[in-house]
């Protein structure tokens, strides 16, 4: 038994011995390997990822020209450096910047350029690799488009019966803007809308403030505006609303003799449009069935008759507002189965008529009158001037001088559809009606007359 105690001590003492030694041995080749590394390897390869790019180029000749990254399809790199390997292995992503190399750019544009890497810490490296290698990067200038004119967009608005938006009123306040942003898009932009997407029905004139600005390009795609400012930001669109309507159009025709059939001569006059629509200022004011675009002297209507009317400017002269297109409406004679006659009239076909009640008599110089006729063809072949009465008619009347020249109105009897064109006139005298004395001093002049005949027979 004592022989077995001393054999396990002595193998334990040798145990715990070469444990000793195996440590140093371990100790001792660590120091070797690290002795070695640094003498035969000094530097080592070292890989991080996910450093940022930074878009900043200002102090380059890019920035100095006034440019600016405008986009970059790349946000970060992959880089692998080689240092120091009791230095390098402390940095991390946080310890270096990637940037955009516009060294020798001046000009903007779409263009590659190399990705190059700085670091802030004092550590020594080399880049091995940069992954990606370039950029595609635009560039541009910043600029400021001014007074921007602003259209109203609504396209869920709509309007009551009888009910329409006035173009001319229709609009933003204020009515530009300020755009701010690459020169590039700037050039896109044709059109800038205030845009509400509200839903309602209108009778009357309202006002909204717009939901967004939409900018829109030539070709009608709408411009991103995540690059640009827009100063203001919203408008005060205002609707003013009209009272609209279709109405059919008409002329009357005046000084007609008494008894000529007008419906019938208004029905041959013929209008280059039938209706126009039309609509009032006043969204509450209510329009008549039938527009009356002039009125025609009878007299002035003759077989190759036409005239035209600026109903635009007349409507605008009572806040109405032509919406229909044409300024100008043309009415023209319609002279199938009419035919025209020159005719004169005696002394005993024209007739003087409400004469004045004053110290005057009033006395037809004119002995014959010329004048032109119109009708249908069937009648005017039997018409003679003892068909036709000329009538001067002194009522109110303002009579200048002892001989004077007054318009005459010619009626034909016989037939309701003849009339007469072109003004005629006659010559008139007014002499004094004579006195008492005078009628005295001429009867004793006649009875001394008769005296010395009477003697004398």
């Amino acid at each position: 038994m004592t022989f077995f105690k001393n054999l396990k001590n002595q193998f334990l003492r040798g145990a715990k011995a070469n444990f000793s030694l195996a440590i140093y041995a371990i100790i001792i080749a660590v120091l070797a390997w690290f002795i070695i590394s640094m003498t035969l390897y000094p530097s080592v390869p070292l890989t991080i990822n996910n450093v940022g790019v930074t878009l900043d180029i200002s102090g380059t000749s890019a920035g100095e020209s006034g440019l600016s990254v405008i986009s970059c399809d790349v946000e970060s790199v992959d880089i692998q450096i080689k240092g120091s390997r009791t230095q390098v292995g402390n940095l991390n992503s946080d310890s270096f910047v990637a940037y955009i190399d516009t060294s020798n750019i001046s000009t903007p544009g779409k263009k590659t350029l190399a990705i190059k890497i700085r670091s802030s810490s004092n550590v020594a490296y080399e880049v091995e690799s940069i992954s990606p290698a370039t950029a595609t990067v635009v560039l541009d200038k910043y600029e400021t488009l001014e007074n921007v004119p602003v259209t109203p967009k609504i396209p869920n608005i709509t309007y009551a019966a009888d009910k329409t938006v006035d173009e001319e009123g229709f609009g933003c306040e204020p009515g530009t803007v300020s755009i701010y942003g690459p020169s590039a898009q700037l050039e896109k932009i044709a059109k800038c809308y205030a845009v509400t997407e509200k839903e309602m029905v209108l009778d009357s004139s309202y006002n909204l403030v717009s939901d967004e600005i939409q900018l829109v390009a030539e070709d009608g795609t709408i411009i991103d505006q995540k690059l640009l400012t827009i100063n203001p930001g919203s408008f005060q669109i205002n609707i003013p609303v009209l009272t609209q309507k279709e109405v059919g159009l008409t002329v009357r025709l005046v000084n007609m003799p008494q008894g000529f059939d007008e419906q019938w001569l208004t029905e041959k006059l013929k209008l280059s449009e039938d209706s126009l629509t039309i609509a009032s200022k006043s969204g509450n004011t209510s329009l008549s069935e039938v527009l009356e675009i002039g009125r025609i002297k009878l007299s002035d209507v003759g077989l190759d008759f036409s005239k035209s009317y600026n109903v635009t400017s007349d409507l605008e002269s009572v806040d109405i507002i032509n919406r229909s297109g044409p300024d100008t409406i043309t009415v023209t004679l319609d002279s199938t189965g009419l035919a025209q006659k020159e005719i004169t009239l005696n002394k005993e076909n024209i007739h003087i008529s409400n004469k004045p009640a004053d110290d005057y008599d009033y006395n037809l110089a004119t002995k014959s009158l010329p004048v032109t006729i119109i009708g249908p063809e069937d009648v005017i072949e039997d018409i003679t001037a003892n068909d036709i009465y000329a009538e001067a008619n002194l009522l109110n009347a303002e009579i200048q001088g002892d001989e004077f020249t007054y318009d005459v109105t010619l009626t034909c009897p016989s037939s309701d559809k003849v009339w007469a064109v072109r003004k005629s006139m006659v010559y008139i005298q007014r002499v004094p009606k004579p006195t008492e004395a005078s009628t005295e001093a001429e009867t004793d002049e006649d009875d001394e007359t008769t005296s010395e005949t009477d003697a004398e027979d």
